[in-house]
This record gives structure tokens, sequence and C-alpha cells, in this order.
């Protein structure tokens, strides 16, 4: 089995506690991972503002992450943020890259996307964007939803994410939104044809649980639209990661994984599928040794 080998996080340019650096300094200290601390500066901010305190505050992280035993290097550069995260990303050969959610209003969301949003549409690796009040203090998290299509993507996304809640299925969900149905004529009024398709529906997603945890996973299927189902059940749940797979029209606005990440502080984790495989073997390393 593999572990992470190689871990980047963005760091925030603001003072205080760093939800995202706390986060990839835990699963990096479970794993043995190399830690990549970057400093993306805004390219309309002149390089010599706080660099003083960027140099002060990044070294302090770095003894941080060395004193737990954790081999951390330190970098910075300046243009759009989101490209520079992606290029170190891929320059590097991360395995996951860390970053948090920017802190903005409805109405900024739409005026201009966030940093997490563009390196998302852009990156091909793994990447776990955080909550702010994510303290990174477990390996693992209590509670987490992973989102499926069906697609023969989704077996491979519903392992990933058990080995994110520790390999239990305790506090794992798994959840197939149906999407469109109420358009597709007179007979979605039936209740009686709505409980067929939705009772087919969760038969074939009962048929994706690996048979070991199919006991205990939760399964739901609802009908709606995807991003505003999915981000109901985690509150319903109250799950503290939601996983979900990149599809071949994540780069089209409107993507299902943006429109959760907009409307929710919940630590949400989005694979690329060629990603897959490789996280599974890595979060099976990771939790193992945490166990």
């Amino acid at each position: 089995m593999r572990s992470h080998k190689r871990i980047l996080v963005a760091l925030s340019l603001s003072e205080g506690r760093d939800a995202a650096f706390e986060r990839a300094l835990g699963l990096a200290k479970t794993s043995g991972a190399e830690l990549y601390l970057l400093h993306a500066i805004p390219a309309g901010q002149p390089f010599s503002y706080g660099a003083a305190e960027r140099l002060r505050r990044s070294t302090a992280l770095r003894r941080r992450a060395e004193a737990a035993g954790v081999t951390a290097r330190r970098y910075e550069q300046q243009g759009d943020p989101a490209e520079i995260i992606v290029l170190h990303a891929d320059a590097r050969s991360v395995d996951l890259v860390v970053l948090g959610r920017d802190q903005r209003t409805r109405w900024a969301w739409w005026r201009q996307r966030s940093v997490a949003e563009r390196v998302l549409r852009r990156t091909k690796r793994p990447t776990l964007v955080v909550g702010s009040n994510d303290t990174g203090e477990k390996p693992v998290y209590d509670n987490v939803l992973v989102a499926v299509d069906m697609s023969p993507a989704s077996t491979t996304l519903i392992d990933a994410a058990l080995q994110w809640s520790g390999g239990s299925a305790r506090q794992a969900t798994v959840i197939h939104a149906i999407d469109g149905l109420s358009a597709v004529g007179d007979e979605w009024m039936v209740p009686e044809y709505r409980g067929y398709v939705l009772g087919d529906a969760r038969r074939e997603l009962a048929k994706l649980i690996p048979p070991d945890v199919s006991s205990g996973v939760k399964l739901r299927v609802a009908a709606g639209p995807a991003a505003s189902t999915i981000r109901a059940h985690a509150a319903d749940v109250n799950a503290d990661l939601i996983v979900m797979g990149r599809s071949k029209r994540f780069m089209h606005l409107g993507s299902i994984a943006i429109r959760v990440l907009r409307r929710t502080d919940r630590a949400l984790l989005v694979v690329p599928p060629s990603a897959a495989e490789q996280t599974i073997d890595a979060e099976r390393s990771v939790h193992t040794r945490a166990a």
C-alpha cells in the first residue's frame, strides 16, 4: 500500500490559526509525507509588502512541522494564486493539495471566483478544501458523506471516502441525487412511480458498497438538484467531510462540486478520476498507521 508522499498546503496570508496547515500537518504526521508550505502572493500586491512577516510565519510553521517529525519546505511566489498552487503541485507531483476557502459573501462569489474554486477547476490532483474550524487534531474525519453518480468511478470514490473516515462505516453516508426527474412528465407526480424510481436507485446504490461494511453504511437516494440535495443531506447527518468526484463536466460553469463549495463551510474533498486509485491506496496506508 502507498501512503501520501508529498502534500502541498497553500498557506493563508492572514494572521491567526491556519486551518489548512493544521489539517495538512496532521495528515503528514500520520503518513510520513513531506510537506510543502506555499505562500502564493497575488500579482496586484507588492512582493515586499509583508515579506518579513511572511518569512517569520512560514518559518515558525516549518519549525512546528519539523518538531513533529515532518520534513517541511517553504516556498513563495507572486502571480495568480490559483495558477501558482497548481504549478507547484504539478512540479512536485504531490499526492494531495490542501487549502482553505475564502470567506466571502454570495454576491462576491459571482463577482470573482475564489482561489479554492479556481484551483479545483484547474488541478488534476486530489484537493481538500478545509472549513475554517478544522483543527486537524484527528487524522481521520468522524462523519463522512460521499456523493456518487452511479458511474463506474463511484465504487472507487466510496472506497476512498471510507478510508478518510478511518475505514469505519459507522458514520459514513453514501448519497445519490437524482436530478431532473420532475421534468420527465406526469408520471413523476404519481407517488407509486416516484417510489419505484427511488427504490430501484437505492438497490443499485447498495450494490456499490463493499460487502464487509455494507451493514453499517447509510444509503440515501433523493430527487432534486444535486448540489442543494448534497448540502442538505450533509447538514442532516452533520457530516464534517463531503467527498465528491470530478466529472467530465467539471470545467463547465455550474459544476456540482463548485456549487457545493460555494454554500458550505464543511471540508470538501474532490478526487479526479485519474487519481481515485492513488487516493484509495494512500488513505488506506495513512489510516492503518493511525489505528
